[in-house]
C-alpha cells in the first residue's frame, strides 16, 4: 500500500508547472487526482538555488501543499548524489531513524544546470517515520525465520559457484508497518529457481510478507534461426574456444546449463566454430548479450547494466523444455521451449534486451515489483527491448510458436491483441500475489506499453529512446506510479528539448490518449 506522492515541477518564472498526484493506492485505477500545484506556489521554491546536499533538506521543508513533509523532512538524508552529461544534479534522499534507513520511502530531488529546483518527486507527503518495536533477533535468526517460511532450509537450495544465497539481509525500518525489520533476499537456482523478498519482524520473527519476484517473459518468437551471428567474441582456453567476451569492460560469460544451472560450464568449441545444433542457443544468448550491451553503451553511455562493467553472466539449457528466460538477480536463465509454444528464448534479441533491461532498472529506478510500479518495471523492458529490436512492435515475435508468422508474446502497437489493456478504463485491479499476477504487472503494463508506442510513432527511436532513458535512470523511483511516469518523461523531454517544444506534447499526448 502506497501513501499520497506528488511530482512537483519548479521551473524557470516564465514556465507553467503543475503537479501530478498519485492516488492513496496506485492499483486504483479510478482515483481523483489531487488540485495541482500552482505556479504561484511554487515561485519561492523555483528560485531556490542547491549547490551543496546541506542544502537538499531545506527543499523539502518548503513543498507547498506537503504539510507532514514539514514535519519529518529532518528525518531525510541525501544517500546519493551525482550530475548528469546535461549538468543537471539529482539527488536521492531517505529517512534515517535512529542509526537505521527506513526502506520504503524516498525522494528525489533534482536541479538543472544553473541549481535551480526542477523537479521533487517520490514519497514528498510523508509523515514522520517511527517504529513501534525493537531488535531481539539476530541476522542469522532471521535468515532461518525467512527460509522457513518458504518450506525451506538453506542447505536445501543451491546456487551457482561463487553466487550468494542470501543475496541481502539489512536491518531497517519499514515505514508503512512502523517496524525495524529485517528486509531479506533469496537467490537460488535449485530446486528451483528463485529470488524471494521476505520481510521479517525484527522483535517477534514473524514474516510480514513474502513473494518470489523472479523477473521473467514467458518466451515468444519463431525459433533460433540458423542465421550465422558474427563477430562472435571468445576467449581461448584450455579445451580450444570459450563464449567469454572480454572486448567490454564488463566480461561477457556464456554457460550450458545442461538442464540445470548449478553445474553450469562455460560452453567451449575447438575450432572456433560453434555450429553444432547443441551450441545454438548458447551463440544466441552470446551475441545478443553483446549486442544489448553495445546498445546501452553507444547509446547511453552505460557501461553494462549497473553502469560500472559489471560482467553478463547467461545460462543456456536452464531447465528441460522451459517455456521462460528470467534475470534472477545475478545473471540471464534461458529455458529450451518446448518446441511448440517456444523454441530456445535466448534467439530473440528484444527478450534479450527486455531481460538485461530489468537488470539495468534493478540499478537506476529499482522499480519494485508489483502493481503499477511492476507494470512500469515490465513496460520499461519492452520498450527498451522494442529500442534494441525495432523492426515491428512485437515482443519476442523471433521464438514464439515456431513455424507461425506474425505473432508474438505481447504488442506495443495493439495490446488487446494479447489481452492486455491499452486504456486506464480497462485497468485491471489485481491482487500483490503470484497468482494475481503481483497486481498485474504483466497485464497492466499494456497501458504503459501503448504510451510508448505513440511516443515513438510521434518522436521517432532517437529522440523516444533519450526521454526514456533518462526518466529511467534519472526520474523514476521505486514507488513509481503511472502518473510518476508521465511527469519523468514530460521532464526528460523538456531537459532535452525545452519546455515548449513539440517532444514534450507528444509525451503528454500519448499518456493522455491511455487515460493517465
Amino acid at each position: 500500500m502506497y501513501n499520497n506522492k506528488k511530482f512537483l515541477t519548479a521551473g524557470f518564472a516564465t514556465a507553467i508547472t503543475l503537479s501530478l498526484c498519485l492516488p492513496n493506492s496506485v492499483n486504483a485505477a479510478n482515483e481523483e487526482e489531487s488540485k495541482p500545484v500552482t505556479q504561484k506556489e511554487l515561485k519561492t521554491l523555483a528560485k531556490k538555488e542547491i549547490d551543496n546536499k546541506s542544502q537538499v533538506q531545506e527543499v523539502l521543508k518548503q513543498l507547498p501543499g506537503n504539510p507532514n513533509i514539514k514535519e519529518s523532512y529532518k528525518q531525510f538524508e541525501v544517500t546519493n548524489d551525482y550530475k548528469d552529461n546535461l549538468g543537471f544534479s539529482h539527488y536521492t534522499l531517505k529517512p534515517k531513524v535512529d542509526q537505521y534507513t527506513v526502506e520504503d520511502k524516498e525522494v528525489k530531488v533534482h536541479t538543472n544546470k544553473n541549481n535551480e529546483v526542477q523537479l521533487v518527486n517520490g514519497d514528498v507527503n510523508t509523515e514522520k517515520v517511527t517504529y513501534t518495536n525493537k531488535q531481539s533477533l539476530t541476522k542469522e535468526q532471521a535468515v532461518e525465520k525467512a527460509f522457513s517460511s518458504i518450506g525451506k532450509k538453506e542447505s536445501e537450495v543451491k546456487n551457482a559457484p561463487g553466487q550468494k544465497i542470501v543475496n541481502k539481509n539489512e536491518l531497517v525500518v519499514n515505514a508503512d508497518e512502523k517496524k525495524l525489520i529485517y528486509n531479506i533476499e533469496l537467490i537460488y537456482l535449485e530446486p528451483t529457481s528463485a529470488r524471494w523478498e521476505i520481510k521479517v519482524d525484527a522483535e517477534t520473527g514473524k514474516v510480514l510478507s513474502k513473494k518470489n519476484i523472479i523477473e521473467h517473459i514467458e518466451g515468444s518468437g519463431v525459433g533460433v534461426n540458423g542465421d550465422t551471428k558474427r563477430p562472435l567474441n571468445l576467449t581461448e582456453v584450455s579445451n580450444g574456444y570459450g563464449l567469454q567476451d572480454e572486448t567490454h569492460n564488463g566480461t561477457i560469460y556464456t554457460y550450458d546449463g545442461n538442464g540445470s544451472a548449478y553445474n553450469s560450464t562455460l560452453m567451449t568449441d575447438r575450432d572456433r566454430n560453434f555450429n553444432d545444433e547443441h551450441q545454438a542457443a548458447g551463440v544466441d544468448a552470446h551475441y545478443n548479450a553483446s549486442k544489448v550491451y553495445d546498445y546501452f553503451l553507444s547509446e547511453h553511455n552505460r557501461d553494462s547494466f549497473d553502469g560500472n562493467g559489471a560482467p553478463i553472466k547467461s545460462v543456456v539449457h536452464y531447465k528441460r523444455n522451459l517455456n521462460n528466460a528470467y534475470w534472477n538477480g545475478q545473471m540471464m536463465l534461458y529455458g529450451d521451449g518446448d518446441g511448440r509454444q517456444f523454441t530456445s528464448l535466448s534467439g530473440a534479441d528484444d527478450i534479450v534486451a527486455h531481460e538485461l533491461t530489468h537488470a539495468v532498472t534493478g540499478h537506476s529506478a529499482g522499480l519494485v515489483y508489483q502493481y503499477q510500479p511492476g507494470a512500469l518495471n515490465e513496460s520499461m523492458s519492452d520498450i527498451f527491448g522494442y529500442f534494441v529490436d525495432p523492426e515491428d512492435w512485437l515482443m519476442g515475435e523471433d521464438v514464439y510458436t515456431p513455424g507461425v508468422e506474425g505473432d508474438g508474446l505481447r504488442s506495443l502497437s495493439n495490446p488487446e491483441q494479447y489481452d492486455q489493456p491499452s486504456h486506464m478504463r480497462d485497468y485491471q485491479d489485481l491482487p500483490n500475489t503470484e497468482d494475481g499476477d503481483f497486481g498485474g504487472v504483466h497485464i497492466n503494463s499494456g497501458i504503459p506499453n501503448k504510451a510508448g508506442y505513440l511516443t515513438i510513432s510521434k518522436l521517432g527511436v532517437e529522440k523516444s529512446e533519450q526521454i526514456y532513458y533518462r526518466a529511467l535512470t534519472e526520474y523514476l523511483s521505486s514507488n513509481s506510479s503511472f502518473q510518476d511516469a508521465k511527469a519523468a518523461l514530460r521532464q526528460s523531454a523538456e531537459d532535452l528539448y525545452g519546455s515548449n517544444s513539440a517532444e514534450v506534447q507528444a509525451v503528454v499526448n500519448a499518456w493522455n490518449s491511455v487515460g493517465v
